[in-house]
């Protein structure tokens, strides 16, 4: 996924309860302790569930793993330990997008945090449109659509979600704002999105690319000579911002705070209490201008999602590289190789998610959870291969935690998986 070079927000109105349906046609009234339907003059909230449930269609299928095809990189680097998984994959349900305006938007980040998925959304283009959705997934065979969020001059790239905050990291058409890129509050209640205590700042460069909030502080990155900024997670007031090229990613852990950076591919570490600088080590990849490569940390390691270099595996500690799962070989796949990048990787326990762009999801495994390896260790991946969709449209974002996997598929919205071990549960 390519983030658009461009926009921001605004700051908004009070809280409205037991509020009409946008069109002005009367709507189902809310629970008396849940928000209803909101709206000012840049931010639409549905919270009624006559209004959400069309979007979700629940699902009970096989998602097979088709073998990877063995040329190349892929066939040289993948370690195969094992004729096939020691697990299965159920397709439960899809999401459609948000429509704005006649036109569909696209699905470019989620965030899965005990019970709530939170999802991000943008639109093609030069106009700024944005969204944000919140699943509740505590029934893991039927996530329900709880709220959604309609911006009409915002892109909604990344969002973090703690207790009742969510966070976006954005970009805004906003005139107000010197640069485009922004980072956004919107409180929750209840699993639904309200007005009340919406509060947005400016960054600088094109676009905000990516946030973590950790309970007291956001992290949050901007594009093309941006920053990594910390702002206090209560006030959104800004304590620095550390001027940086291409910052796209951020996640923090074990006392350190790490970005990734593209154009060319350089990982930043931070010393979480002070900020100071502990290190900066390139690694392959990353070199397409414009684009999405994320960052989790786990275990002392760096799972970098890193574009033309596939993903790569770094010792936050040192920088070496410890593990390596290739790029898809896109003429292998009769594919145009300028849609086969991996912009987004997914780690939980021993199993790793990738989004490979148009080639689709791949799933590798570790010899043991990546938690427990140690940071320097050399990692055995076994690659198993590609997850079969019918009609699945280029993957932009994959999250993954406690066997729950949902795919961020562009313009196709949605698609969530629920992985079963091999004696028939999910763990």
């Amino acid at each position: 996924m390519r983030i658009p070079t461009h926009r921001n927000i605004a700051v908004v109105s009070a809280l409205v309860f037991l509020q009409v349906s946008c069109n002005d046609s009367p709507s189902v009234l809310a629970p008396p302790d849940e928000p209803g339907n909101q709206a000012n003059d840049r931010i639409t909230i549905i919270n009624e569930d006559d209004e959400l449930t069309g979007r979700v269609q629940y699902l009970d299928q096989d998602v097979p793993i088709d073998a990877m095809i063995e040329s190349g990189a892929m066939a040289s680097a993948a370690q195969v330990h094992r004729d096939t998984p020691t697990f299965s994959m159920r397709h439960v349900a899809s999401v459609l997008p948000p429509l704005m305006d006649g036109e569909l938007l696209q699905a470019t980040s989620i965030a899965i945090k005990g019970s709530r998925a939170t999802v991000s959304y943008n639109m093609m283009g030069a106009r700024y449109r944005g969204a944000i959705d919140i699943l509740n997934i505590s029934d893991k065979s039927r996530p329900k659509l709880r709220s959604q969020a309609l911006f009409n001059d915002t892109d909604i790239n990344s969002v973090s979600i703690i207790e009742g905050n969510l966070y976006a990291a954005v970009s805004t058409g906003d005139p107000t704002f010197a640069y485009p890129a922004g980072l956004e509050l919107l409180k929750l209640q209840h699993d639904k999105l309200v007005l009340e205590g919406n509060q947005r700042i400016g960054l600088t460069s094109y676009a905000g690319t990516g946030v973590f909030a950790t309970g007291t502080t956001i992290y949050t990155t901007s594009g093309d000579n941006g920053a990594l900024s910390i702002i206090d997670e209560h006030t959104m007031a800004m304590y620095t911002a550390i001027d940086m090229h291409d910052a796209r990613w951020v996640d923090a852990a074990d006392g350190k705070v790490v970005v990734v950076q593209g154009t060319p591919g350089q990982m930043s570490v931070y010393d979480e209490e002070s900020m100071s600088l502990l290190g900066t080590y390139p690694f392959t990849g990353a070199g397409i201008p414009g684009s999405k490569s994320t960052v989790q940390v786990v275990g002392g390691k760096a799972f970098i999602a890193a574009g033309d270099g596939g993903v790569q595996i770094l010792s936050v500690n040192t920088g070496a590289v410890v593990g390596y799962v290739p790029l898809p070989d896109a003429v292998a796949l009769h594919l145009d190789p300028a849609i086969v990048v991996t912009n987004a990787v997914a780690v939980d326990g021993d199993l790793l998610f990738i989004s490979n762009g148009g080639a689709g999801v791949y799933v590798a495994q570790g010899s043991r959870s990546f938690e427990d390896t140690g940071s320097e260790e050399p990692l055995e991946i076994t690659l198993f291969g590609k997850l079969r969709f019918n009609g699945l449209q280029s993957v932009n974002h994959v999250a993954f935690k406690n066997d729950y996997l949902i795919i961020a598929s562009g313009l196709g919205g949605l698609n969530i998986i629920e992985l079963l071990r091999d004696d028939g549960g999910a763990h």
